[in-house]
């Protein structure tokens, strides 16, 4: 191409429809040669127009081209605005992925102790995604190569130092579970001092089945008959203890049945898990067949955080059995027998099926560990995961050393994978327990329905737009109260996703300097006229462009003025992804949800602002104060025959006259339990009741926050009446607990127990139960209360309500049972509907 043409093609407009011929005119790092007129005729072959050509450049990964493009293309303005915004999610999810993948690059170094490879930073990878992901990508291939060339060298290293004596034992087999893992520091350990690791690495995997024509009844043949001829695939399976084969052979008799065959197997797995005795040799006959007590199999200490106790329910079914009985009162358990198959699918009973039985007994170390791994991915999540964040929470414990090995446990024993996906789990989700049950549940749905060949959900959960809005949910729940801390959570995340030198991303300080002029720069921006903002009480931001005809607010909305911000800056140490924040600063851990909600945080700024601009006053008049503690107490009343009267009344003035006859028979009403008694049966969702209740809670305590954490739907068996009264009392009983504090906040859960029922916690940060430990039952006897005479109806009423519906209402705690909510903690039990 000569020097004239280039310079006519540079200046050229449909230059723009040609992606080789605009390449080789703008990309100045790697220049190249182009035939311009084949560029074009083949450009024209394929109908490619200006449009294609930048998603083409955007699926490639090309950015500074994209950029180009639309800087310097003749499209029209809200074409650009469209590009603009898909080249920015585009960057952005570029970045989410070298991210995660830097982030296992630093761990697998980690595990290796290796010093995390240069290259890594957060900044350096954000400058590589502007320009070119394929350049980012390379930069972390190359790094990804040295890393696996120093873990090879690794191993190769540690398997010298082998002592001759420990090779072909069971120690040796750890230590290699362990450097083929990577493991390499832990394995040095073990060879160094003879510390095992305490991770799920350490236990060797089941060995292969290589027999795929083959039958688990052939191999058991193959075992018991010593003269026949075995292929040479199973020789080495051979190589077992006594233990293993003693268990085989009783598998092999359970065909013939009865109580003593049935005892013989339980003591031989006792006998092969465990060097000493634990059985108690006891069976319990279930019609012909047996259930007993398999103990020590949650033996470890990290394992027996998922069950102290440390045992698992055992049924041994006979002949004939496939599929044993769901058998109700128990947790999930282990059924065996000669007939039984595995269900596809999680549920309460999991069968240890005779093919994994013939590989288990190939282990000589890390029996119960590899038991629980068979077990494990055919049981409820829950087992390993909790019913709640709190019990997740629990599992996990203290200590990020700790919290770690716990989340490889619960997803190496769930099926859900090894220590790679563990790590992308905790980089998504942080240490926010609520999250890391969000992202392990939706894993295991996801891994039941993948496809062949499908992208891993989990890197590519953001375009799961029902979950990627329950992640959103879940992050932002301890701030729904707090409408301005919500405001300076998407400001500072905004200022925090820029690349301005005001904010070095996620993982950086944003001070609340960068907060204040991102909150006006977007407020600003969002103006329908386009102007900077000066009129209408908005300050003025130098160089803050207009958006003529952009989404945002219909009008400029009142701001949170700078002490207002400054406060909800602080409010956001509430939130387990910060790692700390006050009035001055706030600084994010590191992690994929952030990255996500990052990349929609100026829009979802827009939004609350304009929610903020939509608030009720907190105060209001002295009447309408006294009209919405009037709404909220008269819910107390909504079982008694007058309430809707009585509502008719405070409708229509506003106000009620304590002395009015109408008030005082309502109340009398209220005290007669029988009263009520026909409006208490029926059926009620309780979440949307409760998000009502909460408002109306809020409404009438505008001093203190709220936290309603609920399933969709919970529908208990009770009348919308009773749960009504139930929900109240609970709650008015938190707002007497805060009564005289500045601040203070009530926390209501909604979680199913079981197929059965729903538990409803509540928690509030107040004093605590007075009455002393031993004495908590007082607090539900008729008129016993430590806040004075003529209280205590409240609490022993709804007890009562609770009782009348099988449900049952209790103190779970006087004090103390929760980190921040140090007060009472109530649990309400309802049926489900």
């Amino acid at each position: 191409m000569t020097d004239a043409m280039d310079e006519i093609l540079r200046v050229w407009p449909e230059r723009f429809r040609f992606r080789r011929l605009v390449t080789a005119l703008h990309d100045e790092e790697n220049p190249q040669e182009v035939d311009a007129v084949d560029a074009v005729l083949s450009g024209l072959a394929n109908d490619d127009d200006e449009q294609s050509v930048f998603l083409s450049l955007l699926e490639t990964g090309d950015f500074g081209m994209a950029d180009h493009l639309l800087e310097e293309s003749p499209a029209t303005r809200r074409i650009r605005t469209l590009r603009r915004r898909l080249l920015k999610n585009r960057r952005s999810e570029a970045l989410q992925d070298m991210q995660r993948k830097a982030s296992e690059l630093a761990q697998q170094a980690n595990d290796a102790g290796f010093p995390v490879p240069a290259g890594l930073e957060r900044s350096l990878l954000a400058e590589m995604c502007r320009r070119s992901l394929p350049e980012a990508r390379r930069h972390l291939g190359g790094i990804e190569e040295n890393l696996l060339l120093a873990v090879e060298a690794g191993r190769q290293e540690l398997y010298a130092r082998v002592p001759q004596e420990r090779r072909e034992t069971p120690w040796n087999d750890r230590l290699d579970s362990l450097v083929q893992a990577g493991f390499l520091r832990a394995a040095a350990r073990m060879i160094e001092q003879g510390a095992e690791d305490e991770g799920p690495e350490a236990v060797p995997p089941l060995p292969y089945w290589a027999w795929a024509d083959t039958t688990p009844a052939q191999v058991l043949d193959w075992h018991l008959d010593p003269s026949r001829r075995w292929p040479n695939t199973f020789r080495a399976w051979l190589d077992i203890d006594d233990t293993a084969k003693a268990l085989i052979r009783a598998f092999s008799g359970l065909p013939t049945g009865g109580h003593d065959i049935a005892a013989e197997f339980v003591q031989a797995l006792d006998g092969f898990l465990h060097p000493e005795p634990q059985w108690n040799g006891k069976l319990d006959p279930v019609g012909g067949e047996f259930l007993t007590v398999l103990p020590s199999v949650f033996a470890s200490p990290q394992l027996r955080r998922f069950r102290p106790q440390g045992s698992v329910d055992l049924f041994v079914g006979g002949s004939g059995t496939r599929h044993p009985e769901e058998l109700p009162g128990l947790r999930p358990f282990v059924a065996v027998g000669p007939d039984m198959v595995r269900r596809t699918g999680r549920g309460r009973v999991a069968v240890l099926d005779l093919r994994s039985l013939l590989q288990l007994v190939n282990l000589r170390t890390g029996r119960t560990a590899a038991l629980l791994r068979i077990l494990g991915p055919q049981w409820p999540l829950s087992a390993f995961v909790g019913e709640t964040p709190e019990q997740l929470d629990e599992y996990l414990g203290a200590g990020e050393a700790t919290r770690w090995t716990m989340l490889r446990w619960i997803v190496d024993l769930t099926g859900l994978g090894g220590a790679t996906v563990a790590d992308a789990v905790a980089y998504e989700a942080g240490p926010d327990p609520e999250l890391l049950q969000l992202f392990l549940r939706a894993l295991a749905r996801s891994q039941e329905h993948a496809r062949t060949g499908s992208r891993p959900w989990l890197a590519d959960w953001r375009h799961d737009r029902e979950f990627a809005a329950s992640v959103e949910r879940a992050v932002l729940r301890p701030l729904e109260p707090v409408p301005v801390a919500r405001i300076a959570f998407w400001g500072a995340l905004a200022a925090a996703a820029s690349s301005g030198p005001e904010a070095g991303g996620p993982e950086g300080e944003v001070t609340v300097s960068a907060v204040l002029s991102t909150v006006r720069r977007i407020a600003a921006e969002a103006r329908p006229d386009g102007q900077d903002g000066a009129s209408e009480g908005l300050p003025n931001v130098p160089g803050a462009p207009g958006a003529p005809g952009a989404p945002g607010l219909p009008d400029v909305p009142d701001l949170p003025d700078e002490e207002e911000l400054r406060g909800g800056l602080a409010q956001l140490a509430r939130l387990r992804l910060t790692a700390d924040a006050s009035t001055e600063r706030v600084r994010f851990i590191p992690c994929g949800v952030l990255l996500v909600l990052g990349a929609a945080a100026g829009e979802r700024l827009v939004d609350t602002l304009a929610e903020w601009r939509a608030r009720p006053e907190e105060s209001g008049s002295g009447a309408e104060r006294t009209r919405r503690a009037w709404e909220w107490n008269l819910r107390r009343h909504a079982l008694s025959p007058d309430y809707e009267d009585v509502t008719a009344l405070l409708e229509e003035n506003g106000d009620i006259d304590p002395a009015d006859p109408r008030w005082l028979r309502l109340t009398e009403q209220t005290d007669d339990l029988l009263a009520g008694a026909p409006q208490i049966d029926g059926e009620t969702d309780l979440a949307p009741l409760l998000r009502a209740l909460g408002a109306k809670w809020e409404s009438a305590h505008p001093d203190w926050t709220m936290t309603i954490r609920t399933p969709p739907a919970a529908v208990a068996r009770v009348s919308a009446r009773a749960a009504q009264v139930l929900l109240y009392e609970l709650l008015a009983n938190a707002a007497d607990a805060l009564d005289g504090s500045g601040t203070g906040t009530v926390s209501v859960s909604v979680e199913p127990q079981g197929e059965d029922d729903w538990l409803v916690d509540v928690l509030d940060s107040g004093p605590g139960i007075g009455f002393p430990e031993g004495r908590e039952h007082l607090v539900f006897r008729d008129r016993k209360s430590t806040r004075g005479e003529g209280r205590g109806r409240g609490l022993f009423r709804a007890r009562q309500i609770a009782l009348r519906v099988e449900g049952d209402l209790t103190l779970h705690a006087r004090a103390d049972s929760h980190p921040v909510l140090k007060g009472a903690h109530f649990r309400l039990v309802l049926p489900m509907a």
